[in-house]
């Protein structure tokens, strides 16, 4: 894991844990080395888990958003259960936190899943 020791967000602790958990699940599942980074960039808290297995074609990425979409290759569906892999739950997490969930190609290959999320600020103190 990569950037700052800790960042602050106004977040359900469990929903957060579970959107999270979600996208590490799916990186560990397709890809041999998984990397997940903090970053606090203005009013923005980004987590990227970042994975080298085998992505997500740019014309399916907005589709495998959406519950229980079945795509063309390994990562859209679980084996076990035939359901989607849970990036439609991080992704309804990341919108309930006032935020968002993308999809970005990583490079030479693999996938980065983005969950953005307001930043809290500090309580102000009256002048």
């Amino acid at each position: 894991m990569t950037g700052p020791a800790s960042a602050t967000t106004a977040a359900r602790p469990d929903d957060l844990h579970r959107g999270v958990t979600n996208l590490v699940e799916n990186a560990v599942r397709f890809g041999a080395e998984v990397t997940i980074r903090l970053d606090v960039s203005g009013t923005t808290l980004v987590i990227d888990v970042e994975d080298d297995g085998p992505g997500i074609s740019d014309a399916r990425k907005q589709e495998m958003l959406e519950p229980f979409v079945r795509g063309d290759d390994a990562r859209t569906m679980d084996e076990s259960t035939r359901f989607g892999l849970g990036l439609s739950i991080a992704r309804a997490i990341a919108l309930a936190h006032g935020g968002e969930l993308s999809l970005h190609d990583r490079k030479p290959h693999g996938l980065i899943a983005r969950m953005q999320l307001p930043v809290s600020q500090a309580p102000r103190l009256a002048a």
